[in-house]
């Protein structure tokens, strides 16, 4: 095609049918691309307008099709060799009338590029024999397809480039979503580094076995709020991803005081794993009550699944003596499925704003709801009210501790070791 005609000028679907209809010459070996092959190309696009224009003007367009590439695809031209300026294809006079057509139809209808309906109605109103030939046996009245109130949609090429790039961003921020953070990546490897350190150090820096432990709760913070995230998108809250809760990065979840400085505290005075994270959760979004009570399950659930890890090693090994030759980094293990134990109780108390209560709160009826509605701001309270000074709220909190660290192998001992070690300073 001439310099003239830019790709800009004609829909998407138009320059599909100036392809096809140049393939379907070059299979024939055709000298030229010929308003027949346009015409060709035009029928083939099954869903443009100008095959919706015929079909709802009652022509039968696969028959036209079939007769067609019948007739085209008779005529095998030989081509003899010949020097590559010969061998370039050149456009039929004609064709570039019906080019120019086209764009004279667009132009009159007030639309910013050429349709194939506009291809069509040019090539009837310019027809060459062999079209006429075709019109006048097909019954095609070229003032009906011109004025035919049936129109397919089609989109101008900036459109087609735009929603590709539209299509290609929202691929990529999706998969950004579910893309592990760097942030979660760093502690795992500098877990992984201190583990090491531990491991083969007999006297290690008191320091960087309150590092260890400190980094590995950091690290079950991320998984619990990740837990409740990732059923929380499979229940139906889609902002979860956007929000980034999908990536694993803990600073997406913490708050400096309630996430960093209130947990540590913690398990400084009371040797207790407490979950300070909050991921924010639509539960209006998620489709279902037991889906609900999923969401809130999934953080205890993850903390679980990160003790059993962790414990793997005491649950295979059943010689207590092997502990004593790397025995820091064993209480430093120890202590981290100690705390992820006392997350899992802690979390599972049926008190406002912890996990427990989230999962029996979509059952509860909106009376109790609205009854408890002012406690719901002082569960936190509640909490430490009832373990410094309920004697028999400890006792039961202690017992089922115990019970869980039995079943995963965990020696008292190690427990006590670890917890001395990271109160280096006491």
């Amino acid at each position: 095609m001439e310099q003239t005609f830019s790709p800009e000028q004609f829909s998407v679907q138009a320059i599909h049918a100036l392809q096809q209809a140049g393939e379907f010459a070059s299979r024939t070996r055709s000298l030229s691309l010929s308003p027949s092959h346009v015409l060709y190309g035009l029928l083939a696009q099954r869903e443009a307008d100008a095959v919706g224009v015929l079909t709802a003007l009652g022509h039968d367009t696969e028959k036209m099709l079939r007769e067609l590439k019948a007739q085209l695809g008779s005529r095998q031209m030989v081509r003899w060799r010949t020097s590559g300026a010969q061998q370039q294809e050149r456009m039929d006079p004609a064709l570039e009338r019906v080019l120019h057509g086209a764009l004279a139809e667009a132009n009159a209808a007030g639309a910013p590029f050429v349709s194939t309906r506009d291809l069509l109605v040019s090539a009837l109103a310019n027809p060459t024999a062999e079209i006429a030939e075709w019109q006048n046996a097909w019954r095609i009245d070229v003032d009906a397809v011109r004025q035919a109130p049936v129109r397919v949609y089609e989109q101008s090429v900036a459109q087609a480039a735009q929603q590709y790039q539209d299509a290609a961003a929202r691929a990529e921020a999706q998969r950004s979503h579910w893309r592990l953070s760097s942030v979660f990546l760093g502690l795992a490897a500098i877990m992984v580094a201190l583990g090491v350190y531990l491991y083969s150090t007999p006297e290690p820096e008191p320091v960087l076995f309150f590092a260890f432990v400190t980094i590995g709760w950091v690290i079950s913070l991320a998984l619990h709020e990740f837990g409740h995230a990732l059923m929380a998108y499979f229940g139906g809250d889609f902002s979860v991803a956007e929000r980034g809760y999908l990536t694993l990065n803990p600073l997406k979840y913490t708050h400096p005081v309630l996430s960093i400085l209130m947990p540590v505290l913690f398990l400084l005075l009371g040797g207790i794993g407490l979950p300070g994270g909050a991921v924010y959760v639509n539960m209006g979004a998620i489709r279902s009550r037991w889906m609900q009570s999923v969401v809130a399950a999934a953080g205890p659930a993850a903390n679980a699944l990160f003790a059993v890890l962790l414990a793997l090693p005491f649950l295979l090994i059943s010689d207590p003596t092997l502990w004593l030759e790397h025995f820091h980094f064993w209480a430093a293990m120890a202590l981290l499925v100690f705390l992820q134990a006392t997350a899992i109780v802690f979390n599972l108390l049926p008190v406002p704003g912890l996990d427990g209560f989230g999962i029996l709160a979509p059952w509860l009826p909106d009376s109790l709801h609205r009854a408890l509605a002012p406690f719901y701001s002082f569960g936190f309270l509640l909490l430490i009210l009832l373990f410094w000074y309920v004697e028999g709220f400890r006792t039961v909190f202690w017992r089922i501790v115990l019970v869980m660290l039995g079943e995963l192998n965990i020696s008292p001992v190690l427990i006590d070791a670890g917890l001395t070690f990271y109160r280096f300073w006491m």
